[in-house]
């Protein structure tokens, strides 16, 4: 059954306002809390390119980077961006046909809902978007009276097509990836797009305060950042192949992992540095590493062009494609710390339920040798699998602090919307009643497991300042954040 554009909001969409929601921290018993990040959203700048190479209007509004420094505390958790009156204001002050409001993280779905719920306050027959990927794995969770449309996946083709086919009056249900709802039923095109990234325009910094960004100077999760730096973020490639049944990049890229060319990247780059003058790259791929041959070749492009710019690549990097010679490589290139994804430590968790299957034994040979070779080297673990044992746990605990990182992070595991780890704990009623899917935090347990609710918590505050105390000062960074909470809560 076709659905048709609804009547009663605009029938002409020629400007539009791509908005990045506020930012959500967590503060935990003790007072600590997370680090803020101010990241341009590289999404919406590949979309806004779409969109202005099509020939039409396009505005951003990231409302995190421009009230960076307001932050209010709302039960556990602090918000930091722009307040609603401001919001209300920017987006009438644009007045935009169509509003596509970002949503990547889960604990961030109640934000994104009410940005979407202030825009029709001010423009009721505003077009109003949700994507990414929250909405992509659970779209019945955050489809509500203020959305009227999510695209599913990646849309840098789905929202050209859905634009084109509200503006011809066409039928939207063919939409690929397209969720709407019609009275009270909800439509949900399950096919997906996946764009040729070699085709894709590059992303539309222009239309971005990426001064602002820069300002900030918190573009990752180091605990002592460097000097300020000029940075942008990149992708030199989309999707993964893998199938970690915890992780939500199948539910954009469907593991359809699709490489740029070297020489295309590099141009990329080359052209910011020579219209931002960069000093830093960050690689946002969801495996940067996935092919070795292709990985090591790009490195050797970024030594032979670039000797006055650093490169990071923030995701965890996949341990067994790390060997003596990508150290080097990396080294050469001016990457200054290496994230080393090793999930769990234990043997059976990674046969079972890690799809990338580390080989652990190499993990303290590959930090001695990075470390040697000048890179900082970070360890992420999880935690509470279901079915995982006390004795596994513990395991955890132990072994991430025997391996030599200079920084580790422990997450407790929790299940995504929409992932096979979401699906396995509602079917098995592993869930805790006040299981909240907008509002995870990776420092508490969801999960119904062989321990008391708050073995995990409490081991992983332990474990972290055990082995983190003599490697920064942890007095001074815990009394940094109570302060900043303390003085909130005034």
């Amino acid at each position: 059954m076709p659905i048709y554009p609804n009547k009663n909001l605009k029938k002409k969409i020629q400007k539009i306002l791509l908005v990045n929601p506020p930012g959500k921290i967590t503060v935990t018993k003790e007072g600590s809390r997370e680090r803020k990040l101010a990241v341009p959203p590289l999404g919406l700048a590949y979309l806004a390119a779409g969109l202005l190479k099509h020939g039409f209007e396009v505005e951003i509004l990231d409302i995190l980077i421009e009230g960076f420094y307001n932050e209010s505390v709302v039960e556990d958790a602090i918000i930091y961006g722009l307040n609603d009156k401001e919001i209300k204001e920017r987006i009438l002050e644009s007045n935009p046909d169509l509003i596509g409001v970002s949503c990547i993280i889960s604990n961030r779905s109640k934000e994104v809902v009410n940005v979407c719920k202030l825009a029709k306050e001010i423009i009721p027959d505003v077009h109003v978007l949700i994507g990414g990927q929250h909405p992509s794995g659970m779209p019945e969770m955050i489809l509500d009276k203020n959305v009227d449309f999510i695209l599913r996946g990646e849309s840098d083709n789905s929202l050209i097509d859905l634009i084109k086919r509200i503006n011809g009056n066409k039928d939207l249900i063919s939409v690929a990836g397209i969720v709407l709802k019609d009275k009270e039923e909800i439509y949900i095109n399950k096919i997906q797009d996946y764009p040729d990234v070699k085709t894709l325009p590059y992303p539309a910094w222009d239309i971005f305060k990426l001064e602002k960004y820069w300002n900030a100077g918190v573009c990752d999760y180091e605990i002592n950042p460097e000097e300020q730096k000029r940075f942008l973020i990149m992708m030199t490639s989309r999707g993964c192949p893998h199938h970690c049944y915890f992780c939500t990049s199948e539910l954009m890229g469907g593991r359809r992992y699709r490489q740029r060319d070297s020489d295309d990247v590099i141009k990329e780059i080359k052209l910011y540095k020579e219209k931002y003058n960069i000093e830093k790259i960050h690689f946002w791929d969801d495996n940067f590493f996935v092919n070795k041959d292709r990985a090591k070749t790009l490195l050797k492009f970024l030594i032979e062009n670039f000797k006055d710019i650093e490169f990071e690549i923030p995701s965890g990097s996949e341990v067994n494609a790390i060997d003596g010679e990508m150290i080097d490589l990396m080294a050469k290139a001016g990457f200054k710390k290496l994230f080393l994804a090793v999930e769990s430590p234990n043997e059976t968790i990674q046969e079972k339920l890690i799809d990338k299957r580390v080989k652990l034994y190499r993990v303290p040979d590959v930090v001695k040798d990075a470390q040697n070779k000048g890179l900082i080297v970070e360890g992420s673990f999880m935690v509470g699998f279901p079915g995982e044992t006390k004795e596994q746990m513990d395991n955890t605990f132990e072994l991430a602090k025997k391996m030599g990182f200079d920084r580790i992070s422990i997450s407790i595991v929790n299940p995504l919307p929409g992932t096979p780890l979401y699906g396995q704990c509602k079917k098995e009623n592993l869930l805790y009643p006040d299981y909240d899917p907008k509002n995870i935090r990776w420092s508490a347990e969801n999960i119904k497991l062989s321990v008391p609710r708050g073995y995990l918590s409490k081991r992983r505050r332990e474990t972290w300042v055990e082995y983190m105390k003599n490697k920064i000062d942890i007095n001074k960074y815990e009394k940094e954040k109570v302060n900043s909470l303390n003085k909130q809560k005034k």
